[in-house]
């Protein structure tokens, strides 16, 4: 291969594979509900960090979301197969757990879950559903894309 050739190649392999990367790592997630009102409103568009690594208290978080009666201690749903929460992080391992969470639990949030909740004050989160299992994160969100297209 010759060396022109080679400084015409390389470069469109490397965007190639970054392209795939983050298609990989990023994701958008269109909001469906008003759980997170005011922070967030049905139909922003959310760019989202694809992870199952630790998510920090103020982080707001995509979640698989718990089943109707076993809440988030029952089988996990087939990827995508119950649908998702949008919610923020407000305890993570190692960080007291709140009195209102649902349940009885430990004084601690234990390895491997999360306290998570709505901004909204009538969200369904961790006060109905208990801790959630941090492997059933998606992933955290990074910003705001687009707006739902309200006035204001």
């Amino acid at each position: 291969m010759s060396r022109a050739l080679g400084r015409a190649v390389l470069p469109a392999l490397v965007a190639g594979a970054a392209a795939l990367a983050a298609r990989h790592l990023l994701s958008t997630v269109t909001v469906r509900g008003g759980s997170m009102t005011p922070t967030l409103h049905p139909g922003d568009v959310l760019l989202v960090l694809r992870h199952r690594r630790r998510a920090r208290p103020g982080r707001i978080v995509v979640v698989q979301r718990p089943d109707r009666h076993a809440g988030w201690r029952g089988p996990a749903a087939p990827s995508g197969g119950a649908g998702w929460y949008v919610k923020r992080v407000v305890a993570a391992p190692g960080d007291p757990v709140p009195a209102w969470v649902a349940g009885d639990l430990p004084g601690r949030v234990p390895p491997g879950m999360l306290v998570l909740r709505g901004d909204h004050p009538r969200s369904e989160d961790s006060k109905q559903w208990g801790l959630c299992p941090a492997d059933r994160m998606y992933g955290v969100v990074l910003m705001r894309l687009r707006t739902g297209g309200r006035v204001g």
